[in-house]
């Protein structure tokens, strides 16, 4: 495949440590040229709990499989950073002249829409097996929001490129820091940026999470500014 017809393809990610022994396999460029502009690029709330991961995500094996409960304190401030992201994130996007949308309950997203996904994860501390983990309440390591991109088909939902994981320790694909490897390789549209918070922290003051919310969502749409205009959809 020439360069030229790659969509997507050079990511520009925040430096992220994958764990030593853990590679990527099987890469599949299942997108190639340009892409239809989309009517409507829909940003999801980012996922705050194992749940809230929907099961197309990379990280939806990690997800099922990750053990411990978080408070509910936890969990509600989960949930209002995931929120907080996808609206601003929204707004950047609509920013750029692109028909950026938040979903409701009942939404469908139409043939060539674009569908953003994030995620709030971190890894585990002192586990010679990292594990990815979903939300607040993961130790001392710092949340991290990943990114993930899917293009609406009649088939449903595809990945914008895609790619099987394996661990030279033989840990499991998708449980392991392979489920992040996997969305930043392998995503066109995969990203991960810090958002400067501790996971084992709980926020009651909303000026911090809004702060961090805003931080965060300027991150990811610097990247993705960069991928639309590599499409033509914006100069």
């Amino acid at each position: 495949m020439k360069l030229g017809q790659k969509i997507f393809c050079l990511l520009a990610l925040v430096p992220l440590g994958i764990e030593a022994g853990t590679k990527v396999t099987d890469q599949d460029e299942m997108v190639t040229g340009k892409i239809p502009k989309p009517e409507n690029i829909w940003i999801y709330d980012f996922a705050a709990t194992p749940s809230d991961v929907p099961p197309e995500s990379a990280l939806a094996q990690a997800a099922r499989d990750q053990q411990g409960s978080q408070t509910p304190d936890q969990v509600a401030a989960g949930r209002k950073l995931g929120a907080e992201i996808a609206s601003e994130l929204t707004r950047e996007i609509q920013a750029m002249g692109l028909p950026a949308r938040q979903p409701v309950a009942d939404t469908k997203p139409e043939i060539d829409d674009l569908v953003i996904r994030g995620h709030l994860v971190s890894f585990s501390e002192g586990n010679e097996k990292k594990r990815v983990l979903v939300g607040f309440g993961a130790g001392e390591s710092e949340l991290q929001a990943a990114v993930e991109g899917f293009q609406m088909t009649d088939h449903g939902l595809r990945q914008l490129g895609k790619g099987d994981t394996e661990s030279t320790a033989g840990k499991t694909p998708g449980v392991a820091a392979g489920a992040l490897t996997t969305i930043a390789t392998h995503n066109p549209l995969g990203l991960i940026v810090s958002t400067g918070i501790k996971a084992h922290e709980e926020h009651s003051g909303n000026d911090k999470l809004d702060a961090r919310a805003k931080e965060t969502a300027k991150k990811i749409a610097d990247v993705l500014k960069k991928r639309f205009q590599e499409q033509g959809w914006i100069e």
